[in-house]
């Protein structure tokens, strides 16, 4: 039997289903795949092109490809972050998540590549988390919110 000083001890951070995460939380801030910026972007530019001047053909089909790029577009969360944790899921399988509690995060770095970007986590015992990322500026922006102090510089 384990006692509660001892299990203290122990990583809390696992790989669990989704539908085991806890619901007690609220969450802080959302990475999401999906462009929603880039789309309002394309919108108001739209907007603009409906001038006098120019064709209003340019910022009607504009307008409507970004609004059915948002509409019909999935939303894919890739990590959200929580008081005491941060929950990622995994893009293979939508049933799986990776619950990472900010106390067991060693050092975190963010790593650009020709073809991907990546961020690794690493945490006590050993284990690295390695997320497939898209954006330098989203996700260190978020990680340096929550695990500024473990920030540590990629080496090649």
């Amino acid at each position: 039997m384990i006692t509660y000083a001892c299990y203290t001890e122990f990583m809390k951070s696992k790989e669990l289903k989704t539908y085991n995460l806890p619901e007690d939380s609220m969450v802080l801030a959302q990475i999401d795949a999906k462009p929603n910026s880039l789309f309002g972007t394309m919108i108001i530019a739209g907007l603009f092109l409906l001038l006098p001047s120019i064709p209003k053909i340019y910022g009607v089909v504009l307008i409507l490809f970004s609004l059915g790029a948002l509409i019909y577009t999935p939303r894919v969360v890739l990590m959200e972050f929580y008081n005491e944790y941060l929950v990622v899921y995994n893009r293979a399988d939508k049933n799986k998540c990776v619950l990472i509690y900010y106390e067991d995060v060693l050092s975190w770095s963010y790593s650009r590549g020709a073809n991907r970007d990546y961020l690794y986590i690493e945490l006590d015992e050993g284990k690295q988390e390695r997320i497939e990322a898209f954006s330098k500026t989203v996700f260190e922006s978020n990680m340096n919110r929550f695990l500024k102090d473990k920030y540590r510089k990629f080496a090649q």
